[in-house]
């Protein structure tokens, strides 16, 4: 019961909030903007001929997400009975908004057919309402009253809003003892601004807070690695205090969508993870990521240990070195963390179709450290190497077909760089190919080896060089299993030296046994 005594508070408190700071309002008697259109079944609408009912009204787009995911919501707050009738609005030709007999022949494919869709071409009426991003809802009592809130609403806050006499600024008795009933409860750790410092923490756990585009996605990315023991989301560094996801939208309140990392640094370290963290970002871009545009979705980096600092400048440095743009990403103390709304808490998990423009499985990867394999002279290069091997590597030379070390093995084991030893290729990816040379259908890591273009011999091909040693492996082409990726990096067996799994933990990789068998995994 006290449970269930708190959610409804906790709406009821937020519905006030909105209602009366979010919200914006206009009486009938001020001769408010009329809505006048017909819906898809070719029906017409007035909101002046609603007087005495109540009208629950969204704005919403074919193309926004945060509106797709609350379709199936939609559909049962429209077939419920209810004291308020709900209609929809979408603007066909507005923006990105497909155009009417697009959106009419997308729409009769889904399921959802219970709410009313009226046709605002080219967005007259959104435009008149100062409608400016999706979802926006209208809260319209039978008096005339209307409420405009920007963002999703769910419907328990839907049908409490309709329910309470807060549309026409009266008072409500729940608000009176809210406060009180508030304090007597247990503190609700979703609600303070910044969960502790370093200083605050157990030994065993260190914290960093991350930006990199849509939180949503970037969440589900390191709850991935190991090490990692929690992931939360929120909004950091922004202009005001408490604020909601609508406040970044539509307010420019200045905040980056930001996930707090905390982690055991005895499993994983800062570098590390932020070497994840540059698997996943475009660090030269600014304010973008993916499809995502605005303040919100800079990337960051905020600490609060200033020891982070100098871990975080040296890995900025690194990573430099692989662009010729400046990396932009922001190198700042923590300011303040607010932690973002419980739907967006565990976002994928709960909706594991939902949008994300990050690879997820690039968490799976095994991070390979370069400068353990730091390369050798080159007369120690010379020293080490067969003649063969020498050219190949330092000279871009090709090796016999058919007749090389490893064209027709395939035990397991991975294939390191003969100059530098740093791991390359696992056989869990080599295929035959029927070429003559080593085929594997991707590296361990793609990070352990860069492309360029070659055009020798009057041909264009895209060459593989080692990272570390800057060997040349072979070149890479399109032509590889459908199933595993579609290519084929085609290795000089005179490129690489293979390693079984049995001498991998000897030689010092048993880091990467892992790929092998899960429970030989060394953290």
């Amino acid at each position: 019961m006290k449970n269930k005594k708190f959610v409804f508070l906790f709406w009821m408190l937020i519905l006030i909030l909105i209602i009366s700071g979010c919200g914006s309002s206009s009486k009938s008697g001020e001769n408010p903007n009329e809505i006048d259109l017909v819906d898809l079944d070719g029906q017409r609408f007035k909101l002046s001929e609603q007087l005495g009912k109540k009208v629950y009204i969204k704005f919403w787009a074919s193309w926004c997400p945060i509106c797709l995911e609350g379709l199936p919501e939609l559909e049962k707050l429209a077939s419920e009975s209810n004291d308020f009738e709900v209609v929809t609005i979408v603007s066909p030709g507005l923006g990105k908004e497909m155009d009417t007999n697009e959106f009419r022949e997308w729409f009769a494919g889904l399921e959802n057919n219970h709410f009313r869709v009226l046709l605002d071409e080219g967005g007259k009426i959104a435009t008149k309402y100062g409608v400016h991003g999706y979802p926006t809802s209208f809260f319209v009592s039978a008096n005339g009253t209307i409420k405009v809130f920007p963002g999703e609403i769910k419907n328990e806050m839907v049908k409490a809003i309709f329910k309470s006499n807060l549309l026409d600024g009266e008072s409500d008795p729940v608000q009176e003892n809210m406060q009180k009933e508030q304090e007597e409860m247990e503190p609700n750790s979703e609600n303070d601004a910044i969960r502790g410092s370093a200083n605050s923490q157990p030994s065993a756990e260190a914290e960093i807070y991350l930006a990199g585009g849509c939180f949503w996605g970037v969440e589900a990315y390191f709850e991935k690695i190991d090490g990692v023991k929690e992931v939360t989301v929120g909004y950091a560094n922004g202009k005001t205090e408490n604020p909601s996801y609508e406040d970044l939208v539509y307010n420019h309140s200045g905040h980056a969508e930001t996930v707090h990392v905390i982690y055991d640094p005895s499993r994983v370290t800062l570098d590390q993870l932020l070497q994840y963290y540059f698997r996943i970002i475009d660090p030269t871009s600014i304010n973008r990521q993916g499809n995502d545009r605005g303040v919100q979705y800079r990337t960051g980096i905020y600490y609060v240990d200033e020891s982070d600092k100098a871990v975080i400048e040296t890995r900025i440095a690194m990573e430099q070195k692989k662009y010729d743009k400046k990396i932009q990403v922001e190198v700042t103390p923590l300011i303040r963390f607010d932690l973002a709304e419980d739907y967006h808490q565990d976002y994928l998990k709960k909706n594991p179709n939902g949008y994300c423009h990050i690879d997820l499985s690039l968490a799976d990867e095994p991070l390979i450290d370069e400068t353990a394999y730091p390369k050798p002279s080159d007369s120690a290069i010379k020293g080490m190497l067969t003649e063969e091997q020498y050219n190949v590597t330092q000279y871009s030379g090709t090796e016999k077909p058919f007749t090389n070390a490893y064209w027709n093995t395939f035990d397991d084991g991975i294939y390191v760089d003969i100059v530098t030893g740093e791991p390359l290729f696992s056989s869990l990816d080599k295929f035959d190919s029927d070429c003559g040379w080593p085929s594997f259908s991707k590296p361990i890591s793609d990070e352990v080896v860069n492309y360029h273009t070659d055009t020798s011999y009057g041909m264009v091909r895209t060459e593989v060089r080692s990272r570390s040693g800057d060997s040349h492996l072979g070149h890479v082409f399109d032509d590889g299993p459908a199933e595993s990726g579609g290519q084929r990096y085609c290795i000089n067996s005179a490129a690489v030296r293979f390693i079984p799994v049995s001498k991998m933990e000897a030689e010092g990789y048993g880091y990467l046994l892992k790929l092998f068998d899960p429970s030989k995994k060394v953290d």
